[in-house]
């Protein structure tokens, strides 16, 4: 394809979905510079850290699709955000094309995707302890490579001028990911001596302000360090009660969008939150920003969660000397924080919903991810939850089930109750599911229905009332699937999802009443 023609191409694209008409901030969509500052919040970032610039790409046509994705980007994440990825992910992408000389992203099937990734392997040294030279992280190895993938299969859906194999099967995590067990290490919780003489030199040496008030409020919350460090002055609230609640936007829902959500929070939380506040006061009556973890360099920016491990966290280890039991200086992660609250809440045993609502997880599922408790523990969790006295069940046999215990929970002490619910949980051979379990004992077999199992009809399935917002969710998006089915004419992929819907309905309908009974 030479450049005329791949110019017409291009403005053949454009002229079908008036991409010229798009408006980008102060720039049009057919500029080679996007000016974006109108859309970014601060006003203390650099002019030239507010614009994306396309003029390294040669290619009109490979312009074009680079184009259409900065734009599909933009109105999925922050501006920043999309900015940071096209400059640190698609331009090593396109500099691997000028080499290879390919000049549209519809040349990049399979084995083009694998040299990409064998070039960047090859290219850099992938970092490995104390390695020089130029070194490349397994993470940003598969943000560069994930992006590619992104515009392609993203692209084959919106229509773009991308190639047409199928990349359902091609997963740039799996050429990145570590190995199994530096995996398992860095999100296990922090054991317990090494947490407590964190916390205390957090609290009781650490001069650093910004260091302080992060460790305090991870761990304590549990939030994601990128959630704890967007916090803003007056996030501290209190009820009527006098109980103390942090606002914060959590940044994975279910929704795909940041929402606002509020954890209550400790009085150490509230003393760190607020030490923070006046440290930063000056910082942000001279920036205009109204974030709390801001610092001076360069101007005054934000703290880069990327980098708050090795800026912060490491030195903090180092600071203080503290040790694993091998004793060499732990290597802790910020997300450790969070798997360490989980662990502590089902000690204390706070129920699983609450520890969902705290994190504004979606099912349990999402909770147990965290959770390093053996199957026999996960297991005595989840019969607590089905086989109280007080459960309120959903499913095919979930009367004969409420029926059978009322008869052996009849005129028993709460001791006895709670010594018929352990031998219970260890005599039935169930398996936990992310809406309820499943009753099925498989030491009697492979299930007949196998992998074809639909859980929601079979008599097997038991859930509890507190499942009833996943599954609710649930039956919303089946809905919204059958209407799009609906709308193309696809009448037997509809019969198939009807199917699914007809079985979830009435399981919803029945949780639902017990749900609004139960508030």
């Amino acid at each position: 394809m030479n450049k005329l023609e791949e110019q017409e191409t291009g403005q053949l694209y454009a002229k079908s979905i008036n991409y010229n008409e798009i408006i980008i901030g102060n720039s049009r969509f057919c500029d080679d510079i996007w000016d974006l500052t109108p859309l970014m919040e601060s006003t203390n970032i650099h002019p030239c850290r507010k614009k994306i610039k396309f003029l390294n790409i040669e290619s009109e046509d490979m312009k074009f699709t680079a184009k259409q994705y900065t734009y599909y980007k933009l109105g999925q994440i922050s501006p920043r955000t999309v900015l940071e990825k096209i400059r640190t992910c698609l331009s090593t992408f396109i500099k691997f094309a000028k080499l290879k000389k390919f000049n549209s992203f519809a040349q990049v099937d399979k084995v083009v995707f694998y040299e990409y990734v064998d070039w960047l392997q090859n290219s850099y040294r992938i970092q490995t302890g104390k390695n020089n030279g130029m070194q490349l992280s397994r993470s940003t190895g598969y943000k560069k490579s994930q992006c590619i993938e992104e515009i392609i299969k993203v692209g084959q859906i919106k229509g773009w001028n991308v190639c047409h194999f199928n990349f359902t099967q091609m997963n740039s995590w799996e050429q990145w990911k570590p190995d199994e067990g530096k995996r398992d290490r860095k999100y296990k919780p922090i054991p317990e001596n090494v947490f407590n003489r964190i916390l205390d030199c957090a609290i009781n040496k650490e001069k650093n302000i910004i260091t302080k008030a992060a460790i305090i409020i991870q761990s304590q919350t549990g939030l994601r360090i990128s959630e704890v460090l967007s916090i803003k002055e007056n996030c501290i609230q209190s009820t009527d009660n006098n109980s103390y609640y942090l606002e914060v936007q959590i940044s994975k829902t279910v929704k795909g969008e940041p929402e606002n959500h509020k954890v209550f929070v400790n009085e150490l939380v509230v003393n760190a939150v607020r030490e923070l506040e006046e440290s930063t006061k000056e910082l942000r009556r001279n920036s205009g920003l109204r974030e709390l973890f801001i610092f001076k360099r360069y101007g005054i920016v934000v703290v880069n969660p990327e980098k708050f491990t090795n800026d912060h966290l490491s030195r903090f280890i180092k600071r203080w000397n503290i040790i694993d039991d091998e004793g060499k200086l732990y290597g802790l992660r910020s997300h450790q924080f969070r798997a360490t609250l989980v662990r502590e809440l089902i000690k204390k045993q706070i129920p699983l919903a609450y520890i969902m609502k705290h994190f504004n997880h979606v099912s349990i599922e999402m909770t147990a991810h965290y959770l390093t408790l053996s199957q026999k523990e996960i297991k005595e969790m989840y019969a607590d939850m089905i086989l109280r006295p007080q459960s309120k069940l959903g499913g095919i046999k979930a009367n004969e089930l409420k029926t059978s215990l009322q008869k052996e929970f009849k005129g028993k002490t709460v001791k006895e109750v709670n010594e018929i619910i352990e031998k219970l949980s260890n005599s039935m051979n169930f398996n936990p599911l992310p809406t309820g379990v499943c009753l099925y004992d498989f030491r009697r077999g492979n299930c007949t229905d196998g992998d074809g199992c639909f859980i929601y009809n079979c008599p097997n399935y038991i859930t509890e009332v507190r499942f009833y917002p996943v599954l609710k969710m649930e039956l919303e998006l089946i809905e919204k699937e059958m209407d799009k089915l609906k709308s193309l004419g696809r009448e037997r992929d509809w019969q198939r999802v009807y199917i699914k819907w007809e079985c979830l309905k009435p399981l919803v309908d029945e949780l639902e009443e017990q749900y609004h009974e139960r508030k």
